[in-house]
């Protein structure tokens, strides 16, 4: 391979890496076996340099509401927080983010950002989402215990188009690597980028000190890196409503965003 597309595919593998370790560390600790990536020590190095390679691609970057800025992208801080082997992490995934309910204090899943109640609505959504797993071959396990909105399956979804796109432009498809990129562009701009800063910055501002404070700002981050990458401007401030609907305060996106810790 030459040292021109070397460069041009280290930044879609770089944010592969990191949108499958969010994809991971989000992931229902009880399911022991998915998070055995996360202490392979080859999957760490590759963590390591990507996040080096995007704090170098986007420097001075002034994060939008509820991002973080991709320069302090430090995975090495979450394998820490993993490594420590925290005894109560199944209980504090419960708290957060619910069981058999979806949690109201920090809900990963997008609809329940979402303003407008409608049902029918919401539906239409969720059936968006999964047109475009659908479109690119991606399907969930039979025993998946995520919605299709969830942040481990969009995440993971995102790691599958960067993977497509870097494996088109490997082999000369510039035309499959084109629609990669634009489905990725469309459903990062649709589906993920416009409630996942306000999902990290309730989980850190929840969550006890380790494991999910750290992942939180690494996804904050990425969420920003991710952004960039696709040119897209700083998205709006927004409400983040309870999971049932209900109008009640739940939490301005943009108080959630100016408050420290």
């Amino acid at each position: 391979m030459k040292e021109s597309e070397v460069l041009e595919l280290a930044p879609l593998l770089a944010r592969r890496e990191l949108w499958l370790l969010v994809s991971v560390g989000f992931a229902d600790p009880y399911q022991r076996e998915r998070f055995e990536l996360l202490r392979d020590a080859s999957f760490r190095q590759r963590a390591v340099d990507a996040a080096a390679l995007l704090r170098q691609e986007h420097t001075g970057v002034v994060p939008g509401p509820g991002e973080v800025s991709p320069g302090e992208l430090a995975p090495e801080r979450f394998f820490a927080a993993v490594d420590a082997g925290p005894d109560n992490l199944e209980a504090s995934f419960r708290e957060l983010f619910g069981l058999t309910a979806i949690s109201p204090r920090c809900p990963p899943c997008e609809i329940e950002y979402e303003p407008n109640p409608d049902i029918a609505y919401r539906a239409q959504r969720l059936a968006d989402v999964a047109g475009f797993y659908q479109a690119f071959g991606m399907q969930l396990s039979f025993h998946a215990v995520e919605r299709l909105d969830h942040i481990t399956v969009e995440a993971e979804f995102l790691y599958l188009l960067l993977a497509k796109e870097a494996a088109a432009r490997h082999t000369g498809n510039l035309e499959g690597a084109a629609i990669c990129a634009e489905a990725r562009r469309k459903f990062f701009s649709e589906h993920v980028g416009w409630w996942l800063p306000a999902f990290a910055r309730l989980v850190a501002r929840s969550a006890p000190v380790g494991y999910y404070q750290e992942l939180a700002q690494l996804t904050a981050a990425l969420a920003a890196a991710e952004r960039l990458s696709l040119g897209l401007p700083v998205f709006p401030a927004r409400v983040v409503p309870k999971p049932s609907g209900d109008e009640t305060e739940a939490g301005c996106f943009e108080c959630i965003n100016s408050e420290s810790g």
